[in-house]
């Protein structure tokens, strides 16, 4: 109960307190964070990550209209940013694989989500004491939803305010040479608990202002009756331009869709300036019908949108930026059509579906952030699915496939689709044409890397091999013998020498493309065709198979008998081996 009336009292010390604890948390994760150890490591985000989002959830909730309900809200909400922050640890690709972008994609991922989803669930938690028969009152969500704006706009300065100072601080003292204070400010400790706390008190300080933030938001809201007929006149005027001029120089941009998206956005923006709660209307006719019909028009847009991306995944298939641009899209979408029937739906308060649909939106968001970062939608694995099943199913060519995608871009599932490909069966089409991409793509050592050994060396037409020795031409039958890719992208050397003393040479078959495998010797049959009768030593790597080359290239070599015959039973021979 004490703790409950503390919280009601909207005190400074609990905001201190909520500073302190959350800073103190981050600053023993970042101190003591496991670098080899997955499940330590998620459960410590996990920890960190319910307890800041509790904390931030309590600056923005306590106060007089305090209830427990709001304290299960809180919990709840620690909880699930807690999930989703051990699902992203567990999916994060092996830390010595530092080239691959996966875990980078993922984290950025859940740094911006986590963001755009507590503000849009804040406001909900906010707004449950002043429900309405169960039902939330949209007056309430919508000036919560801004009024958070200018607060954390208010509580960043602060924080901005306050760490140049101590940068100020420290670079005083240092021209006089004391670096006392750069020891003590310029480390972990000083600014995890310290930055926390300012930033939970002008949190304080913003909420102990209303009248300044109310303000703030009419300001706002007065930005937007002013620019919301320009930006209707600009949706229309570019509506009307596109019969004349096509979409062909549209898809020509290569960045139409995000544009169109902004176009959407800064709409939906300032229609929900001019609306606020939908008390009054904002502008006579003429104006108000300029907006209508810009509403009406989002669809087209949204329309276009999303038969943009689909043709850039139809083509080139998907990827975690091509997945996250189809998310805004289907929002974006969803945001126009609602729009587009509050237009249509005349209603006794102007554009009045605007209230029920921005909340069935908002939550549709949260859950997409909360599929997005989990098993079911993670971005990362529909991408390299898909690329996959692209590849099998010979929709692309290996030659065309970005196998450095997968490895250096698509975290463990890309991973694990390299691997899928190396264990295809041997009577698969694809398998033996994939293995030169496959040996080529794990010998590079970055995508970079990647991308430059293909653009540079690329496939050849036609197999290039050469002979150890003088300038012969490679028989046109041994060629045959050579796989679809084999020796297209690195060069291959054959040897000739009687090894079985015929009097005809055989071919000593050097294949550079392999990772790791022993020369093999090929001998003419009578008919003409050559046949592979087994290898010549042992496997042997890239660089040993180089050093061999060179040195048969400039030194003496001779062929020698066995010191040991081989042995035969039947049909079996069993050779000496050292």
């Amino acid at each position: 109960m004490h703790i409950r009336q503390l919280l009601k009292e909207n005190s400074p010390l609990v905001y201190v307190l909520l500073g302190l604890v959350s800073g103190s948390v981050v600053w023993l994760g970042v101190s003591f964070w496991p670098k080899h150890d997955p499940w330590s490591a998620a459960a410590i985000l996990a920890v960190i990550s319910a307890v800041v989002v509790m904390a931030l959830t309590l600056m923005f909730t306590i106060g007089p209209r305090f209830t427990r309900q709001l304290g299960v809200l809180t919990l709840l909400l620690g909880g699930a940013f807690a999930l989703v922050s051990v699902w992203l640890i567990v999916q994060l690709p092996d830390p010595s694989l530092s080239t691959n972008r996966g875990g980078s994609v993922l984290t950025v991922s859940w740094s911006l989500s986590s963001v755009v989803l507590i503000y849009i669930l804040l406001p909900f938690i906010q707004a449950w004491p002043g429900r309405h028969q169960g039902r939330y009152r949209y007056r309430d969500l919508y000036c919560h939803s801004w009024d958070n704006f200018f607060i954390l706009l208010v509580a960043g300065m602060l924080t901005l305010a306050y760490w140049l100072l101590m940068v100020l601080w420290v670079m005083l003292f240092k021209m006089v040479g004391i670096s006392l204070f750069e020891t003590l400010f310029f480390n972990v400790f000083f600014p995890c608990l310290s930055l926390p706390v300012v930033f939970s008190l002008g949190i304080r300080l913003a909420r102990s202002h209303e009248k300044i933030i109310g303000a703030l938001r009419n300001i706002a809201q007065s930005l937007c009756f002013f620019l919301m007929p320009l930006t209707a006149l600009i949706t229309l005027i570019f509506a009307a331009s596109l019969p004349f001029t096509g979409l062909q120089p549209v898809w020509d941009t290569g960045y139409s869709t995000p544009i169109l998206l902004c176009l959407i956005g800064a709409n939906l923006l300032f229609v929900n300036g001019i609306f606020q709660d939908g008390e009054t209307r904002p502008y006579r006719s003429t104006l108000a019908h300029l907006t209508e019909v810009a509403l009406l028009v989002l669809p087209v847009y949204a329309v276009i949108g999303v038969y943009s991306v689909y043709l850039r995944i139809d083509q080139y298939g998907v990827t975690p930026n091509r997945f996250f641009l189809m998310v805004l899209v289907i929002v974006a979408s969803c945001y126009s059509f609602v729009y587009t029937l509050a237009v249509l739906r005349r209603t006794p308060v102007w554009l009045g579906t605007i209230r029920q649909g921005n909340q069935m939106i908002a939550l549709l968001i949260c859950l997409l952030i909360l599929l997005i970062h989990s098993p079911l939608l993670n971005p990362l694995a529909w991408s390299a699915r898909d690329q996959l099943n692209r590849l099998l199913s010979e929709k692309i060519s290996a030659q065309d496939f970005d196998f450095g995608a997968l490895k250096f871009h698509f975290g463990s599932p890309g991973l694990n689709a390299l691997q899928h490909l190396r264990q295809l069966p041997e009577h698969e089409p694809l398998a033996e044409s994939l293995q030169t991409w496959l040996t080529a793509v794990d010998e590079a050592t970055s995508y970079y890397q990647w991308k430059n050994h293909k653009q540079s060396d690329g496939i050849a037409d036609q197999p290039m091999v050469e002979f150890i020795e003088g300038n012969g031409s490679v028989p046109d039958g041994f060629l045959q013998l050579l796989g679809e890719n084999q020796c297209r992208k690195n060069i291959c050397y054959l040897l000739a020498a009687d090894f079985d003393h015929d009097g005809v040479d055989e071919l000593l078959f050097f294949d550079m493309d392999d990772r790791w495998v022993a020369p093999d010797l090929y001998d003419q049959q009578d008919d003409g065709l050559w046949k592979r009768e087994g290898t010549v030593g042992q496997g042997l790597n890239k660089e040993r198979r180089h050093e061999l080359i060179d040195r048969l290239k400039q030194q003496h070599y001779r062929l020698v008998a066995p010191p040991y015959q081989a042995l035969q039973v039947g049909e079996d021979i069993y050779l000496f081996e050292r």
